[in-house]
């Protein structure tokens, strides 16, 4: 319909047949008047009857239905809060930093993302530098293996390398020699050359690639950085705030001294 223009019909309006033009004998409406009066009478006495029988028996009715003991009011519905982001778990492969650092930043990435490698390659090493080789911060990792298939491949393949010691070398190994997005690059072969590239155990890197455990903790991940709020990558949280994107480093800077600081003046 163009704009401007309206159905002029009322609405609920029914064409029916043709109607009357007013005029009606005199018996017939009498008739009719009648008819109209006896079914009201009637109508009535039904809903007397209906109302008495309603009210004896204490049934049928909301009233009774609130004073039934055995019928418990709906409970409310209690939204489950968001996990916290730091894991905080000794030797975890993924971390690196004391787990009682005062600050955790944790990062929720994908090995498939450009900008998550350039936060590999500008800003994580300074972070790490600075915060976390001084006892200031802990840094955790986090999949976010939301780009595609080779997105998984790639975070399993890293976790197997992690449970040789060798997590953190085969992250800079993926994005040092990262591809574009779902070119078919990172096959099987591709990542089981990189292992061996870093001096791995063949065998057990492909044994723990096929581990479905490893494939879970992935998307158990990806699930708990969705539950905060996290639907792109690089996202950094540090003691609970969300930076999104690969920002500045004095962006982090700013919000890791704060964290500081707050934690400095509660202990």
């Amino acid at each position: 319909m163009d704009e401007g223009q309206h159905d002029e019909q009322p609405a609920g309006h029914l064409d029916d047949g043709p109607h009357d033009d007013g005029q009606h004998d005199d018996g017939q409406r009498t008739g009719s008047r009648r008819t109209v009066w006896v079914g009201v009478g009637t109508a009535v006495v039904l809903l007397a009857v209906l109302i008495i029988v309603g009210v004896t028996s204490g049934g049928g009715g909301p009233a009774a239905a609130d004073k039934n003991p055995d019928r418990a009011a709906p409970s409310a519905v209690v939204p489950t809060p968001p996990p916290p982001a730091a894991r905080r778990i000794p030797g975890d492969p993924l971390a690196m930093g004391s787990p009682t650092a005062p600050v955790v930043i944790v990062e929720w990435a994908d090995f498939q993302c450009p900008f998550c490698a350039a936060f590999a390659r500008d800003t994580e090493p300074a972070l790490v530098d600075q915060y976390v080789k001084t006892g200031k911060a802990r840094f955790e990792w986090r999949d976010f293996a939301f780009l595609g298939p080779e997105s998984t491949s790639a975070a399993v393949a890293a976790r197997a390398a992690g449970r040789q010691g060798k997590f953190w070398a085969y992250h800079d190994a993926l994005y040092t020699q990262q591809h574009s997005e779902n070119s078919g690059a990172l096959t099987s072969d591709y990542l089981l050359g990189l292992a061996r590239q870093l001096g791995l155990d063949p065998t057990r890197f492909q044994a723990d690639v096929a581990d479905p455990i490893l494939a879970q903790q992935v998307a158990t991940d990806q699930k708990e950085g969705e539950a905060l709020g996290i639907d792109g990558t690089p996202a950094v949280v540090i003691n609970g705030h969300l930076m999104s994107g690969a920002q500045q480093l004095p962006n982090y800077q700013k919000v890791i001294d704060a964290a500081l600081s707050r934690a400095t003046a509660t202990r």
